[in-house]
């Protein structure tokens, strides 16, 4: 007695995903400077000429009106007045470091897909179909 069996591949699609490393974005770094206009109120000192007078009393203080014969002119009094007066200088000084790098951040994105499987179907033909059962 001879067997008569037939065989049929059944496929179907299988979801494989990898991870391939792309260029995103692209990032320059560069300083500005920036300008602003800063006012400080400087507390400054400056000096006055004053001239005080005191009335001369009849006693004889130097009540004379004529200087004495022969005596040398006398010369003029010179005084020099002092102010103080703001010096602006600027200086640059660091004030922070800043540093720059990459990091990996992980995370999971959902990867969606329709897959297809084949399925196999027997229809009779002609007559009745004999279904085997497994041993």
């Amino acid at each position: 007695m001879s067997e008569e069996h037939a065989e049929v591949v059944r496929s179907a699609e299988e979801l494989r995903v990898q991870r391939v490393r792309v260029p995103s974005e692209r990032v320059r770094i560069r300083k500005e400077v920036v300008s602003e206009v800063r006012t400080v109120q400087v507390p400054v000192r400056v000096e006055r000429l004053v001239v005080e007078r005191e009335p001369l009393d009849a006693a004889g203080d130097g009540a004379q009106g004529d200087e004495p014969a022969g005596a040398a002119p006398v010369e003029p009094l010179v005084i020099v007045l002092h102010e103080e007066v703001p010096v602006v200088s600027v200086r640059v000084e660091p004030t922070e470091v800043v540093r720059v790098g990459v990091r990996q951040v992980r995370g999971e994105e959902a990867v969606r897909a329709e897959l297809r499987t084949e399925q196999v179907a027997v229809e009779q033909v002609d007559g009745p179909a004999r279904v085997a059962e497994p041993d």
